[in-house]
């Protein structure tokens, strides 16, 4: 593929939070943890509910990081394609994700919605909202 090509392929303004947002979607879904890393601000904020083992906030490019090692120690998830509405500076992004326990091979699938914050071009802070973090946590226990 051509440099061109390439260009062409993931074109968006940065200007345009939800355009922002979709591009990001699309880098991580398509596993390029590099380009999705290029898009969060150096001071990114990122919040998982208290109630989940992952739970609470971290910040940078090294939080977001071991955000996402500390979600993989427990679960493997599968995320449907987003829905993604921007007004100004927030976004909102809504999937269907179904996670997979490690510890017990157990899974429930729940909509999720994250908010994004979207300044100079970059993601700033997300927060993240999973419809049901006790029906996630039952999927831990050997019960």
């Amino acid at each position: 593929m051509g440099a061109e090509e390439k260009a062409t392929e993931s074109e968006f303004d940065p200007r345009d939070s939800a355009a922002l947002v979709e591009e990001l979607a699309r880098r991580f879904l398509s596993a390029d943890m590099d380009g999705a890393f290029a898009l969060f601000d150096p001071e990114i904020r990122m919040q998982q509910p208290a109630s989940l083992p992952h739970g609470g906030w971290y910040e940078g490019h090294a939080g977001a990081q071991r955000m996402g090692a500390e979600f993989g120690r427990y679960w493997s998830r599968v995320i449907s394609p987003p829905r993604i509405v921007g007004c100004g500076e927030l976004v909102v992004q809504q999937t269907t994700q179904t996670w997979t326990a490690k510890s017990t091979g157990r899974s429930a699938t729940v909509d999720v919605v994250e908010l994004f914050t979207v300044t100079g071009g970059l993601v700033r802070e997300i927060r993240v909202f999973q419809q049901d973090t006790h029906l996630l946590m039952g999927t831990l226990d050997a019960s």
